[in-house]
């Protein structure tokens, strides 16, 4: 009976610093409360078809650069919450197409541009110093607007541009220069829904996008 109480007794005494290092890692006073990140990444989509307008905005998946940032409050150990953004001119090819009450040029088939822009709410899991997982979860609105077409700067219809509900998953790594400083590389996959008034059973009202992104993230 001795032993077992003496086996014990090492136990607890053993276990308490443990804990208490656990603890100390999660609520160190020199864990950063706030990430900063930047980066730019190449990414791609298929289409939009729009039914307010008749047209169809074909990104043909070709790869173009986009930016980004994010603000975040670290909620736990690797664990953050917070706003981040995109943004990104993109080459597309407007088809067909009729002007609406609120104006805007169209064309049979033409090359143009637009800005496609997200701003989401982000939830950020990874961060330690040398190699880590990350994963993202994002969820917000993408806005496309100024569509111009390339040949005389017309603003193509609709001229007020669209904005969509917009989700995506980030799966990835990183690694930890110290604990404040990190560069991250994420493969990211969005889909955005755009509203199907106008378009028939048979046509895709979702625009998907994928991207690869290399990011520095700041805590302070």
């Amino acid at each position: 009976m001795k032993a077992y109480l003496l086996a014990l007794m090492v136990a607890i005494v053993c276990v308490t610093p443990l804990g208490a290092q656990r603890r100390q890692r999660v609520n160190h006073p020199g864990d950063p409360s706030i990430w900063l990140s930047v980066g730019i990444a190449g990414f791609t989509a298929n289409s939009v078809n729009d039914g307010a307008t008749g047209s169809t905005w074909d990104f043909g998946n070709s790869t173009n650069l986009q930016y980004n940032a994010s603000l975040e409050r670290a909620i736990g150990n690797g664990l953050s919450l917070g706003v981040a953004g995109t943004y990104a001119r993109v080459p597309f090819l407007y088809s067909g197409g009729f002007a609406p009450a609120g104006g805007g040029a169209t064309c049979g088939s033409c090359d143009a541009h637009l800005n496609m822009t997200t701003l989401v709410g982000t939830l950020h899991v990874g961060g330690s110093v040398g190699i880590y997982q990350v994963i993202e979860l994002n969820g917000g609105i993408v806005m496309y607007n100024n569509l111009t077409r390339d040949t005389d700067k017309a603003k193509l219809a609709p001229s007020g541009g669209n904005i969509d509900p917009y989700f995506s998953l980030g799966y990835g790594i990183g690694y930890g220069l110290s604990k404040t400083t990190q560069i991250e590389f994420v493969p990211d996959y969005a889909i955005a829904i755009h509203e199907r008034s106008g378009l028939s059973n048979g046509v895709s009202n979702t625009n998907s996008t994928r991207s690869l992104r290399l990011g520095l993230r700041m805590g302070f």
